[in-house]
């Protein structure tokens, strides 16, 4: 496996680090070391087009110890032998370990001055004038990102290089006349389809639309590609984050039970890494592998890390940044395709929705209950497309969901650019998923809502 300078620079002492590290455990001690190093590069963008990035790099180490149930986290900013050196120190006063702190010296390499990445300015500016040929009557606040992040645990044992992952970013606003909708964008694509689907998501954002209320009351609807991606991620992904303790969502709560209709299959697999959520391991080196939710209709698994999962971890420990400790997460949802064309969908469907983008979501893990805000969708009557509508709320029941979803999908999964940051107890960790299009029956809604 070739390293990109980062990985080569935390290769540099992993030797030392793996004989501190061992010196610093006790008998029946765990533990880890963990390095990341993050720079971003953003742009302000409006209907005028880019201004001047700004760029920032962070860089961490920290030393976590598990011992019995109690869990020790040391952090320091600097990703080099001094970091480490103050971190480990730390952790031995704390620890009552005695490591021999003597890493044999390396030239300390400075970062490079940060300097325009002119082929992504290029590119987005590209992006920004195909969505907006013509952008009078509109106003854009955006701001684009480019986000690469390199992560390495090192145990006791060896260096575990978690990988590198780069995304494009892009949150904001968009208001054309008295409208104002939220915009969110990311992409784990090379650079050139990165920037070709940020401009065709923004044509969508833009698109002018009527004045035509969502009906009330429950309502069946057809939910695209990215739209389903976010629907499993609320009502699958996160009730099977294992919890530890006495915590149960709906979901884990009943395992091989069957709660979908057979043929249903959804996975978690943070080794897609064409999307957001992919790594090589885990933040606690565990190696990443796919792990099988619900299996033709049936809950079958649970995400665990090492608290919740021992050895037996399926590497989804997962932390926001360096100064966190590890949690079972989530990373890329994935359900595969059926066989059934868009239009045959909106056919089984009747009269209803069909909804394009979902801008939030939310779940009571225990009690089941979702929330989804739709920010656009069309109507459906007789099985054919109709008008745009407002703005409006679905809600439901995970497990009535999930027993009313139309056995028949769409045949095209397609990556879910809506997903970004998922945040959860305060941790937000990038998220991806890729879905087929999918129908599902008596959802409540909630016209107007904001």
């Amino acid at each position: 496996m070739a390293l990109n300078g980062v990985e080569r620079e935390f290769a540099e002492d992993a030797d030392d680090v793996v004989r501190i590290l061992s010196g610093l455990l006790r008998r029946g001690d765990h533990g880890e070391a963990f390095r990341e190093r993050r720079s971003i590069a953003t742009w302000s963008a409006s209907e005028a087009g880019l201004l001047s990035p700004a760029f920032a790099e962070e860089r961490g180490t920290a030393v976590r110890i598990r011992r019995g149930r109690e869990a020790l986290l040391f952090a320091r900013e600097g990703d080099g032998p001094s970091a480490l050196r103050e971190v480990v120190r730390d952790a031995s006063r704390r620890a009552g370990g005695s490591p021999f702190l003597k890493p044999r010296p390396r030239p300390v390499s400075q970062a490079p001055a940060a300097t325009a990445d002119d082929e992504l300015a290029t590119a987005l500016a590209r992006a920004l004038a195909r969505a907006l040929p013509d952008p009078r009557g509109l106003s854009l606040t955006l701001t684009v990102s480019r986000v690469v992040v390199t992560r390495a645990v090192i145990t006791p044992r060896a260096l575990l290089l978690c990988g590198t992952s780069s995304r494009l970013v892009a949150t904001g606003a968009v208001r054309r006349s008295e409208r104002t909708r939220p915009f969110a964008f990311q992409s784990a694509a090379p650079l050139a389809a990165a920037a070709d689907t940020l401009s065709s998501a923004l044509r969508e954002a833009v698109r002018p639309v009527s004045a035509a209320a969502a009906p009330q009351g429950t309502v069946d609807v057809v939910l695209s590609p990215a739209a389903a991606s976010v629907f499993w991620h609320e009502v699958v992904g996160h009730p099977l984050e294992a919890e530890g303790g006495g915590r149960h969502s709906v979901l884990s709560r009943v395992p091989h039970a069957a709660v979908a209709p057979p043929g249903l299959f959804v996975s978690d697999d943070p080794t897609r890494g064409d999307l957001p959520g992919g790594y090589r391991y885990d933040d606690e080196g565990t190696p990443a592998r796919g792990v099988s939710l619900i299996e033709d209709g049936r809950v079958v698994g649970l995400l665990t890390d090492r608290r919740t999962g021992g050895d037996e971890s399926n590497g989804h420990g997962r932390c926001s940044d360096y100064r966190r400790p590890p949690r079972p997460r989530l990373s890329n949802l994935v359900v595969p395709p059926g066989s059934s064309p868009l239009p045959d969908l909106f056919e089984r469907c009747g009269s209803g929705l069909y909804v394009r983008e979902i801008s939030a979501g939310s779940l009571e893990p225990e009690s089941g209950r979702f929330f989804l805000v739709v920010e656009a969708a069309d109507g459906i009557r007789r099985g054919r497309l109709g008008a745009p509508v407002t703005r409006f709320a679905l809600s439901g029941d995970l497990l009535g969901a999930l027993r009313h979803l139309d056995p028949a999908l769409g045949e095209t999964p397609c990556p879910a650019e809506g997903l970004g940051l998922c945040v959860k107890g305060g941790d937000a960790v990038p998220v991806g998923g890729a879905s087929p299009a999918l129908i599902l029956r008596s959802l409540a809604v909630t016209p107007g809502r904001s």
